[in-house]
């Protein structure tokens, strides 16, 4: 049940995503109404921003709760923070009722939310390895890690019904709904939480007393895998957010306009390239420990990205050009993704001693968060500048991704510096 409750919270990291990229435009007019489209576009983003750029402190701050206080009472605050500032954002009246106190307000609920993703992302998934027997761990971790995938299908399904049932009414209540509904996983995240155990193996360790006083100067020790921790989750991160996971905005706003398509189509083509990509990337996270089991750890890394490599132009050329063939297209990228994404909890758990391990791979992962959606304003920029060619817009479209994915590889081929495990 504990990677249940993982699964159910940090998806709601991934179903934001697809939420606020999906929503931005809405936010725009509702949030930061300026005669100025691009000082609206600015703060509309540096309100998605935030939240990214305080997931490092949420990673320390909950971190140092985890590795010092336990597991379990780090789990239950964060998946609390997160449910209750996205039912925030989702309750909270407009510019247009309250002023300048709107924006403010979503800032501050979208620092939150950070806050509490900072600490999950990476620290749930150490909570619920930790009580998950060594030989089921692969198989555990790849239906833990589909949460984020699932939560993706969601979004972009639930968008799609929403926007249609509400119609007219989508822009001044319908997408109230997408938020409000977030509340429900957090919520039984929270439920089983509550009544769940504490990790064994940090209760073995905190019961030695070689708990250090402050973890986060501790992980200096072990700064050479963190460094491989950083590099492949930075190129998985940037592989999503420089490519599909922004298709949702890219499209309409960018590509459709330079090839002459229509907004609209694209904006409902966007969302239904998402829900394939997310149902292949679910398939992939769950046969990911069939995957490590054949392979290993770090060739499980290797081989799907090595596809991903191959597949990015192609997929973005059909995807830019709005074809019925970007649909499988976007399935195999998804499956790739997932095979490749998923064992990262495994194999970063391994990388760091219990002592230090939630806030070791918690922070690395989350510094890579504030870096990550610097690959959409990359690919943003690429696809801006390109010629009104869709040769030329893929070009710009897929180079983030194929970077990406070579930082992959590169970091699952470093030698991990082994530790005496039990040392102080």
């Amino acid at each position: 049940m504990a990677a249940v409750s993982t699964m159910l919270v940090w998806g709601l990291e991934y179903y934001d995503i697809i939420i606020y990229a999906s929503l931005a435009q809405i936010f725009s007019s509702l949030f930061f109404p300026t005669q100025s489209q691009l000082m609206s576009a600015v703060a509309t983003w540096g309100a998605f921003a935030t939240t990214y750029v305080v997931r490092p402190l949420g990673a320390v701050l909950f971190g140092h709760i985890g590795d010092r206080h336990g597991r379990r009472t780090a789990t239950i605050l964060d998946s609390a923070l997160v449910g209750l500032a996205g039912l925030g954002i989702g309750v909270l009246p407009t510019y247009s009722t309250i002023g300048l106190a709107a924006p403010v307000m979503l800032y501050l609920l979208r620092s939150l939310q950070g806050l509490g993703i900072g600490g999950e992302a990476g620290g749930g998934a150490v909570w619920a390895l930790e009580q998950t027997p060594e030989k089921w761990r692969p198989y555990v971790n790849g239906l833990m890690y589909s949460g984020l995938s699932w939560a993706v299908f969601l979004a972009s399904a639930l968008t799609l019904w929403i926007k249609e049932l509400f119609g007219a009414m989508f822009v001044e209540i319908g997408w109230r709904f997408l938020y409000v509904i977030g509340l429900a996983p957090a919520l039984l995240a929270l439920l089983i939480r509550i009544g769940g155990v504490e990790s064994p193996e940090w209760l073995e360790r905190a019961s030695s007393g070689k708990i250090p006083k402050i973890p986060l100067t501790a992980i200096k020790n072990y700064w050479y895998n963190l460094l491989i921790l950083i590099l492949i989750n930075l190129g998985l991160t940037l592989y999503y957010y420089g490519g599909s996971g922004y298709w949702a905005y890219l499209l309409p706003k960018v590509i459709a306009p330079k090839l002459g398509l229509s907004t609209d189509e694209a904006y409902t083509f966007s969302l239904e390239l998402s829900m394939y990509g997310a149902i292949g990337a679910v398939v992939g996270e769950l046969l990911s420990g069939a995957s490590v089991g054949l392979f290993g750890l770090r060739r499980s890394f290797v081989l799907p990205s090595a596809g991903l490599l191959i597949i990015a132009p192609i997929a973005t050329y059909y995807a830019f050009a709005q074809s019925p063939a970007a649909a499988p297209l976007s399935f195999t990228m998804g499956l790739l993704f997932g095979l490749a994404a998923a064992p990262q909890t495994l194999y970063f758990a391994e990388l760091f001693p219990v002592e230090v391990r939630w806030t070791a791979v918690s922070l690395g992962w989350n510094i890579n968060a504030v870096v990550g959606p610097l690959g959409a304003l990359a690919t943003l920029f690429l696809v801006s500048v390109s010629p009104q060619s869709l040769f030329s817009l893929t070009l710009s479209g897929s180079l983030v991704g194929i970077i990406s994915a070579l930082a992959v590889i590169a970091g699952a081929s470093l030698e991990p510096r082994a530790f005496k495990r039990g040392a102080p």
